[in-house]
């Protein structure tokens, strides 16, 4: 965006032109660095996955148009390249999603696995030292005690 050039502008002005009237976002938020950054890294990121998007649709549409006859509009073909495209990216995610739940419910049932077999082996223990403490007091009052 060129920025707007006024002959009697105070330094101020020009800097908000230039600056921040381009932005929308900086005026419904207050200026912070964690904020910003986490902004810039996520348009970035939409921006990116927008410009393949374009590109890849570009290619199609031109692939697609050089096999259908001519009376099929081009917007038809738009729409049907882009929605082809959205439903791979969609199949392509629910796949990435499956493989990760996969991962996680063999996380958790290992985990599950390793505190129950923990848990039996502290119980068992447990109650043999216990059996041993009844066996030793049980001998222990087998004779003839003395008042006290």
């Amino acid at each position: 965006m060129t920025p707007l050039i006024v002959v009697n502008a105070s330094p101020i002005s020009v800097f908000l032109r230039r600056n921040l009237a381009h932005d929308p976002r900086t005026w419904m938020h207050p200026m912070s660095d964690d904020d910003d950054d986490e902004d810039r890294t996520l348009d970035l990121l939409v921006r990116f996955f927008q410009n393949v998007f374009k590109k890849v649709s570009k290619r199609a549409r031109k692939a697609v148009r050089s096999v259908l006859p001519l009376p099929i509009s081009s917007h038809l073909v738009g729409f049907s390249v882009n929605g082809i495209l959205l439903l791979a990216f969609l199949w392509i995610l629910k796949a990435f999603l499956q493989v990760l739940c996969t991962l996680g419910s063999v996380v958790f049932v290992s985990i599950l696995l390793i505190r129950g077999i923990w848990s039996g082996v502290s119980f068992l223990q447990e109650s043999g030292h216990q059996k041993m403490d009844e066996l030793d007091m049980h001998n222990a009052w087998n004779g003839a005690q003395p008042m006290t």
